[in-house]
């Protein structure tokens, strides 16, 4: 079973379309196929994006959110992140602490919409970065 890390971005909109791409890779850590691992942090930020008054339009209640997190708790993997500055956005190196600390044997998988993160492909040993099109694609 491989290692996921999704993104906060790619769960808002997991959330948001049901059916696309990131719903997907969403569905699969539910369904028990992918290895999915978050943080607190990651958590915490997904939560607060939920707050977000540009997401108002999509009625995102306080109920909606918690129960998604919840599912993310209860199908997911919690890890403490590694520390590291490879991003130049210091609010993506909590996600690249979790694949990092992740990171082992097995192949790891951040999968990730952000242009900061996407940038980093190919540069970070042991950990592939992918958007969710590019993950679904995989055998």
């Amino acid at each position: 079973m491989p290692n996921v890390i999704v993104d906060t971005n790619v769960l808002v909109r997991a959330l948001l379309r049901p059916g696309g791409s990131d719903w997907r890779v969403f569905d699969l850590a539910m369904d028990g196929k992918i290895a999915l691992w978050y943080s607190h942090g990651l958590l915490t930020e997904l939560a607060r994006v939920f707050t977000y008054t540009r997401l108002r339009k999509y009625d995102i209640t306080r109920e909606t959110a918690a129960t998604f997190i919840e599912m993310i708790v209860a199908s997911g993997n919690v890890i403490v992140p590694q520390s590291t500055i490879l991003c130049r956005d210091p609010d993506d190196n909590e996600i690249l602490g979790i694949a990092l600390a992740v990171a082992g044997s097995e192949p790891v998988y951040l999968v990730s919409a952000d242009k900061d993160l996407l940038a980093l492909r190919g540069s970070i040993e042991r950990v592939t970065i992918l958007t969710p099109q590019d993950f679904l694609k995989l055998p």
